[in-house]
């Protein structure tokens, strides 16, 4: 699967990007280290491809200097790597660093900044920054319609994060278009030769948000259609302990919690926490998505003591990971205490929903 997956990697770095003066030796040297590093990562293996993504990043700077193209590629890489293992802080001015030197090299309106812009936008997205997040997804997104074409997959890219940021502000009827025209283009790349591995990634983003938006609206039919085809795909195209996996059985056990069908629901939480605990930090964002649905099974059971548990230690993750006033912070804080209420333990209860009440009241009104 390894050689297959660096088979497949798209052609990103071209001898353009060689400084003067460079040897070919050591361009070849963090050229390698990138592509391996990207192959890590498609795979899965975040850890592995953050050290390789430094070597990358340092063989760069030691062959063309600290402001080169070569560098920028290298920099956004690695914070790529520490962005999806929720290590926010340490992502964030590597991709401003990255951003500045390709406005710089390659202009404010090159693809290689729209990608910058795109990343950038993410990482403010899963903190909950929507007002910095949504024009950085929308300058990213018309440059690369106007350097790609409409039905490029750097478009499809852009398209996800920003359906993704819309269904997180409930903003369903615009997050659904776009998630549909993601998918159209996705489906389109995945049938051709040699797609590219974001490809398995991108799909199942657009199908996961599109059985949301399905589970939101009730139509309990469409989403356990549209997860369990993500279910199918990640299993066809990746290791079946991909944390892929994780993401697509969590929507699915969401929607049999929600049709009562419990134990399927705590069958499928389980293994998808399973999954996340040997590939993952442990303390990422995504476990805490887990937990807490893993929760509302327990909670629903009258299982108190292991609800609880569970609901502490998402807020654990969440506090650490996106900060003590996200708004996740104060959806977990509601749930425990309901449970605390449920189990008689009142100056608890009281605490916690107080707690939350003063995060919602500091979110911006929208």
């Amino acid at each position: 699967m390894k050689k297959l997956v660096r088979k497949l990697l798209p052609v990103v770095l071209g001898l353009a990007l060689l400084a003067p003066g460079a040897t070919l030796a050591q361009s070849a040297d963090w050229r390698a280290l990138l592509q391996e590093s990207t192959a890590l990562f498609f795979e899965g293996k975040f850890a592995g491809a953050t050290e390789v993504a430094r070597k990358a990043l340092e063989a760069a700077e030691s062959a063309n200097g600290p402001r080169h193209p070569s560098v920028a590629a290298a920099l956004n890489r690695l914070a790529e790597c520490y962005r999806v293992q929720g290590q926010n802080a340490a992502a964030e001015p590597l991709y401003r660093r990255s951003l500045e030197i390709r406005e710089r090299t390659r202009g404010p309106q090159s693809a290689e900044a729209a990608q910058s812009l795109n990343n950038l936008a993410l990482l403010y997205s899963t903190e909950a920054r929507y007002a910095d997040a949504e024009p950085f997804f929308k300058r990213a997104l018309e440059i690369r319609e106007r350097v790609h074409g409409d039905a490029h997959p750097d478009v499809g890219m852009t398209l996800n994060g920003l359906a993704d940021l819309y269904l997180e502000q409930g903003r369903i009827a615009e997050a659904e278009p776009l998630y549909r025209r993601s998918l159209a283009i996705w489906d389109k790349v995945r049938a051709a030769d040699n797609p590219p591995p974001a490809s398995v990634n991108q799909t199942l983003f657009s199908l996961v948000g599109l059985g949301a938006i399905a589970r939101q609206r009730g139509d309990y039919e469409a989403a356990e259609s549209l997860y369990k085809r993500a279910v199918e795909l990640v299993d066809a195209a990746r290791d079946r302990n991909h944390p892929l996996m994780a993401r697509a059985l969590g929507g699915l056990a969401a929607i049999y919690a929600r049709k009562g069908e419990e134990q399927s629901a705590e069958v499928l939480y389980k293994r998808a926490i399973e999954i996340l605990e040997d590939s993952f930090d442990r303390n990422h964002p995504r476990m805490a998505v887990l937990l807490y649905g893993l929760a509302l099974v327990y909670e629903a059971r009258g299982q108190l003591v292991a609800a609880e548990a569970l609901l502490k230690r998402a807020l654990e993750i969440r506090q650490k990971a996106l900060g003590p006033s996200h708004p996740d912070v104060a959806e977990t804080l509601e749930r425990l205490a309901g449970v605390y209420a449920a189990a008689g333990k009142s100056v608890e209860a009281s605490a916690a929903k107080q707690r939350a009440a003063a995060i919602r009241a500091a979110q911006p009104k929208s």
